[in-house]
């Protein structure tokens, strides 16, 4: 018997140290219902009778997906013989039990019991009030129904003890059902959220982030059988029509965690944002649980920008600013085209004659290059939000700094059919464009060496800022300041940019401005 105790203390000893506390979420408590028939072994009832009703506290978790739990249990019984009226006494006590999770929807469990037993007294029929301690020990199968219903059957040993011989012990068999009233009363989630980042969205950007992502989100789940079919989408009612699925999973193990990036197909309607806010966002895990398909939502504050935020941790995002459909840059440019079409037969090079032209253009009409105490292309902080203006915000202010107006210069350009690139130095941005010529015809219209080639084709770099100056000294600090920084330069294509990030136009950027026609005369 001593050794038994001891193994016994030894078993316990082990579950608890394999074991932890079940979380908040995962704590269950369940009430089963147990009728049983008890083959008694030194009484002369005919039959006995009990139904066991027992609540159950989850407390520890083993094994990912095991139970350690612990029961307040009370149970009628009821004791019958021929010619005798039933004979009915309590016990109370309580139980302590391990449960095996052998399959999502099996579980087998076993657990002991102690208590009390009390035999009500009843004078009419002479029968004295008794009492005393009472144990048992019992195994069950248990079949998984749905995440809050389990039945099962069940087997095991009863003594309600007495002096001098117990005063009933029995052989016990029944069957069980459980409910989970956690799950049932409170909407326990099966997942929970682990983590959530977000990054600021950028309205210029909208096309982009239907396949980049500008957040990511965890989860884990609680349950202790498997989560199938999950499927995580996204919806940010404000600027999307439907939800956009971003992540799916064929099975999610017990406590296992999964995370997706934050995807959205946004519509063209964030464009019209002016001011940064915080926007309502939800995302939604939608699976199945025991076969019973359910979702959980989650709700969160993204930021928004306004539609003139950039920040510079990619210098190929300017990109997005440059738009030949701009309404002005439209204007602009067919101008341009009709002032020309008579000189390009007999132009040594025309995409020269067009960058000449642009420049005479925007000095005519005023545009000045402003250096903007704010902005942070300047510095080395890459994540800073800077303010970028579109083409017709350029043409109508008549002036930016060097970001707006090689947006502007590009934006021209391209609406000329001129492809264009952007030229990043240290603390500067200016553009280049596509001369049309190759590095020998190149030499004899600019000069030797006077020219970038990347790519196979010959660019011109051109320095923006000296708008109210001459087009040849543009084209000289272009090359000089390209050949001053060997190390950190760098030409980017604004065509290879778009495959990243689209061009966008706003619909006000087709405003009413005075194009300065006898600046081509």
């Amino acid at each position: 018997m001593k050794q038994i105790k001891a193994l016994s203390f030894l078993a316990i000893l082990v579950a608890v140290s394999l074991a932890k506390p079940s979380s908040a979420g995962a704590a269950d408590f369940s009430l089963r219902i147990m009728p049983s028939y008890e083959f008694a072994l030194n009484s002369k009832a005919d039959s006995v009778l009990d139904g066991i009703f027992s609540l159950d506290w989850s407390v520890f978790t083993v094994r990912t997906r095991d139970e350690i739990y612990f029961s307040a249990q009370a149970s009628p019984v009821i004791m019958l013989a021929q010619n005798i009226d039933p004979v009915i006494f309590y016990n109370f006590g309580g139980a302590a039990g391990y449960s095996f999770r052998v399959t999502d929807r099996i579980s087998v469990s076993g657990e002991i019991s102690a208590g009390l037993w009390t035999l009500p007294e009843d004078t009419k029929r002479n029968i004295h009030g008794a009492s005393g301690l009472s144990f048992g020990a019992r195994v069950s199968g248990n079949y998984y129904i749905s995440p809050v219903i389990k039945a099962g059957v069940f087997c095991g040993y009863q003594n309600y003890l007495y002096s001098p011989k117990p005063f009933l012990h029995s052989i016990q068999a029944g069957v069980g059902i459980s409910i989970n009233l956690t799950k049932t009363l409170f909407k326990a989630n099966p997942i929970a959220l682990q983590d959530i980042e977000t990054q600021p969205l950028f309205p210029v950007f909208y096309a982009y982030y239907d396949s980049n992502s500008f957040g990511s989100v965890s989860f884990t789940n609680l349950e202790k059988n498997d989560l199938t079919d999950v499927e995580v989408s996204v919806f940010i009612e404000q600027f999307m029509s439907v939800p956009k699925v971003v992540g799916t999973f064929g099975k999610i193990s017990p406590g296992e965690e999964f995370s997706v990036d934050l995807t959205a197909f946004l519509n063209e309607s964030i464009l019209n944002q002016m001011q940064k806010q915080l926007s309502d966002a939800v995302v939604t895990v939608s699976y199945k649980n025991l076969g019973q398909q359910d979702s959980y939502e989650n709700h969160f504050f993204m930021q928004t920008l306004t539609r003139n935020s950039m920040s510079w941790e990619d210098d190929r995002r300017a990109a997005a600013f440059v738009s030949a459909k701009d309404g002005a840059v439209q204007r602009f440019s067919r101008q341009i085209s009709l002032a020309l079409k008579d000189r390009l037969s007999t132009a040594p090079s025309v995409n020269r004659l067009y960058a000449q032209a642009v420049f005479d253009v925007l000095k005519a009409y005023g545009i000045n290059y402003v250096i903007d105490p704010t902005s942070v292309f300047s510095t080395s902080d890459t994540v800073a939000v800077d303010f970028l203006q579109f083409p017709y915000q350029t043409l109508l202010y008549h002036g930016g700094d060097c970001d707006d107006l090689s947006i502007l210069n590009c934006s021209l350009f391209e609406a000329l059919g001129i492809q264009t690139a952007f030229i990043t130095i240290p603390g500067h941005i200016f553009m280049a464009y596509d001369s049309g010529l190759t590095a020998a015809q190149a030499d004899a219209v600019y000069g030797k060496n006077k020219y970038i080639v990347q790519d196979g084709r010959v660019w011109i770099p051109f320095e923006i800022t000296v708008s109210q100056d001459t087009f040849e000294l543009g084209l000289k600090l272009g090359i000089r300041q390209w050949n001053k920084y060997p190390e950190e330069r760098k030409l980017i294509p604004i065509h290879e940019a778009w495959t990243e990030f689209k061009p966008v136009t706003v619909p006000e950027s087709d405003v009413s401005l005075q194009f300065p026609k006898d600046a081509l005369r």
